[in-house]
């Protein structure tokens, strides 16, 4: 017994007594875990499975390699390999054989292009490359899909609306227009309404920290951030922004007094403040007016209760700590909704102008930040695992081409996959990083002081870069797939239109974007000071940019009069007629020309090879062929039908349909279509092949017969 087949047979019987082992364990004592232990059992399983892709491999391999290099080795004897016994080493006559029958066999099919073997090898690349990013990017387009959560939209679009309109106090975001409106909207949302929240009953929720209905709880307390300006005159260039150190009442000179840090609500308003500045902090706020930095201010902080905080506002309003230097006030604070497991890191901006009034800004971000084991699902916990097994051997494969393929070592495309693989392991150091930062922020809040300020916006960013590096991970899998689909007709003639068209795209996009910027810069100067769509420069582009390209909804051509009718009606007809209707529209239809033409005329190398599709004809015949023997009901072997007949008599009576129908088509003068016998037999080569291969057929029916007569004695 040869010992391949030794070894098969003990891996059959060491599986069927695993099998059978489990079914008595289950039938006799059952099998039942907690959804806890089980989710415990397969992550110590993926583990163990990583730990052996990628450490237990490279220790073995480095093992072999270094027992292979020590030991003396004997002469190898050169010579093919194929049909050689592994016991007397002689070669096999009957392995031989069968290899010579499956390439006669394989020869009937193929056509004469398909003896192109540097086509050949393209298209088994393709094959491998299709396999490989294919399966990368089913798991990973499964992966993303299954961890985006649809409540994240729903608690940003709940939370603006809570704090824009007039939903927990008297006063909302949008009505905030003065002084006395910026500290009324502060006593009734930031304090009184995270303080006397009330429930669906109408009644007082007895712990603070909550919104109205329960919607979310208030984490640590909320920060007061001023930004002041250096001078009360307000001139032509930016401001440049207060950092020294007052005295309560803005008052100077400063004197550094040993208990200021004892009395934080008496002195810490005055002081300047810096934050914890580090890559993942906000390091500017953008204004309606001014760009402002992130990272200082005069800080103070309200309280956990509601009489602490309220004191503390009345001590700032008598103090004058808004006055006419105030620049903008920031309103920070963190909410956390233990229902759908959000953190809400809000921050309220509200921009005083020169001429006194506010202007109010929200921003809103809902993050994920608690992963717990015991939430995932088990299907995404599988698919995860997967995407990661496949992320392993995409790594795998990228660096065996850099290290044993020479060409393909060379190609551009390498470093498009060398990018994903930064990608992927950045993604996962970063999410570690943010759990790790979100779990010290946790035991943090959890210790913390009265007035201490735990700032989430660390790993709300860490999040918010995470998901940005996703969705470029994703778009340079799918750039990848693009290139793997070149094979096919379509996109090799789409990318073959663009790289024959780029010179005359370009040209005529740099004349739309001519075109755009000297209407940005016309409606910038006439009615910048009219209409907020223009009122910044950047904007302007923008807009004129988006209204040209058919996004109209949210701006009309109203807003382009304010220079007078006629110079509105002309710029109006400079951006609707000359860029959105003649230069868009030559530019798509020069593209559609170029398109035309190259599907049109193809390459005469393109033309006469063989095609993907009938190479996968060829390569996979056997599995498809196999199905049909086995799986298709009419190709089983049936009983002799006298109506019908055997093989011999229905291809007479085929042969004789196909003369009987020849003969009327000379008969009504019709020219010849095709062959009359079918397209079973293409060329003499396939006639030849089939020959061989019926000869292979009886030399090994003729061994295996005197084989059993051997042994038949």
């Amino acid at each position: 017994m040869e010992p391949n087949r030794k070894m098969l047979i003990l891996l059959g019987v060491c599986i069927f007594i695993v099998v059978l082992c489990l079914i008595v364990i289950i039938l006799v004592f059952g099998f039942s875990h907690e959804s806890r232990k089980f989710r415990g059992l397969l992550f110590v399983i993926a583990v163990v499975l990583l730990f052996q892709c990628l450490i237990g491999d490279f220790c073995k391999f480095l093992g072999y390699s270094c027992y292979s290099a020590l030991r003396k080795r004997p002469a190898v004897q050169e010579g093919p390999d194929v049909g050689r016994s592994a016991t007397t080493n002689n070669y096999d006559e009957d392995a031989l054989v069968r290899l010579q029958l499956a390439s006669h066999e394989a020869a009937m099919y193929a056509a004469p292009a398909h003896y192109n073997e540097s086509l050949n090898l393209k298209y088994k690349l393709i094959i491998n490359e299709l396999r490989l990013y294919g399966i990368y990017f089913l798991f990973l387009m499964l992966l993303v899909v299954g961890s985006r959560d649809y409540l994240v939209y729903y608690n940003t679009r709940t939370m603006r609306t809570v704090f824009a309109e007039t939903r927990l106090g008297d006063v909302g975001l949008h009505y905030v227009t003065n002084l006395d409106g910026v500290y009324r909207y502060i006593a009734s949302v930031t304090i009184e309404a995270f303080n006397q929240g009330k429930d669906y009953n109408d009644e007082v929720i007895s712990e603070p920290g909550w919104i109205n209905y329960n919607i979310a709880k208030l984490l640590s307390v909320v920060r007061l951030r001023q930004v002041r300006r250096e001078d009360k005159y307000i001139g032509l260039t930016s401001p440049r922004f207060d950092t020294r150190n007052y005295m309560p009442r803005w008052e100077l000179p400063f004197e550094r007094l040993h208990y200021i840090s004892k009395y934080v609500h008496t002195y810490g308003p005055w002081l300047q403040g810096e934050l914890d500045s580090n890559l993942f902090t906000t390091r500017y706020h953008k204004g309606h007016l001014y760009t402002y930095e992130g990272n200082n201010g005069y800080l103070t902080f309200l309280s956990r209760d509601l009489n602490n905080s309220l004191t503390i506002l009345q001590y700032l309003r008598k103090s004058n700590w808004i006055d006419e230097r105030t620049a903008g006030i920031f309103v920070d604070f963190t909410l956390y909704n233990a229902d759908s497991n959000i953190f809400s890191v809000c921050t309220i901006f509200m921009e005083f102008t020169p001429f006194g009034d506010v202007l109010p800004l929200l921003d809103v971000e809902s993050v994920k930040l608690l992963m717990n084991l015991d939430n995932i699902p088990g299907v995404m916990l599988t698919i995860f695992l997967l995407y990661l097994f496949s992320f392993i051997y995409f790594t795998k494969h990228l660096i065996l081409n850099l290290l044993y393929k020479t060409k393909m070592s060379a190609s551009p495309w390498n470093v498009v996959d060398c990018v994903m693989v930064c990608l992927n392991v950045f993604i996962i150091i970063l999410i570690i990083a943010r759990e790790a930062k979100v779990a010290s922020l946790m035991t943090r809040f959890e210790n913390s002081m009265k007035l201490e300020f735990v700032d989430f916006r660390v790993p709300a960013k860490m999040d918010h870069i995470a998901n940005l590096a996703i969705g470029f991970l994703i778009s340079l899998t799918t750039l990848r797939l693009w290139k793997v689909f070149q094979f096919a007709k379509p996109f090799r003639v789409f990318t073959r239109t663009l790289y024959r068209a780029r010179y005359a795209l370009l040209t005529l996009l740099a004349v739309i974007i001519i075109w755009l910027i000297a209407f940005g810069f016309s409606s910038y100067i006439i009615n910048g000071n009219d209409t907020k769509h223009f009122t910044h420069l950047t904007g302007s582009f923008t807009t004129s940019m988006s209204y040209s390209f058919g996004f109209s909804k949210s701006i009309s051509p109203d807003e382009l009069t304010f220079g007078g009718l006629t110079l509105g009606f002309i710029l109006y007809a400079l951006l609707m007629f000359v860029i959105a209707i003649v230069l868009l529209n030559l530019f798509i239809t020069l593209i559609c020309d170029y398109f035309s033409e190259n599907k049109i005329t193809l390459d005469d190398e393109e033309a006469n090879e063989l095609s993907f599709y009938e190479f996968l004809k060829v390569e996979f015949g056997d599995w498809g062929r196999w199905c049909k023997r086995t799986c298709c009901f009419c190709c089983r072997k049936r009983v002799y039908d006298p109506e019908k007949g055997d093989v011999k008599e229905q291809i007479e009576k085929s042969v004789d349909d196909a003369e009987k129908k020849a003969g009327k088509r000379k008969m009504t003068d019709r020219e010849e279509e095709g062959p009359s016998y079918g397209p079973q037999l293409r060329d003499l080569s396939q006639v030849r092949a089939m020959a061989r291969k019926f000869n292979a057929q009886i030399a090994l029916l003729r061994r295996h017969q005197r084989w059993r007569q051997r042994y038949n004695r």
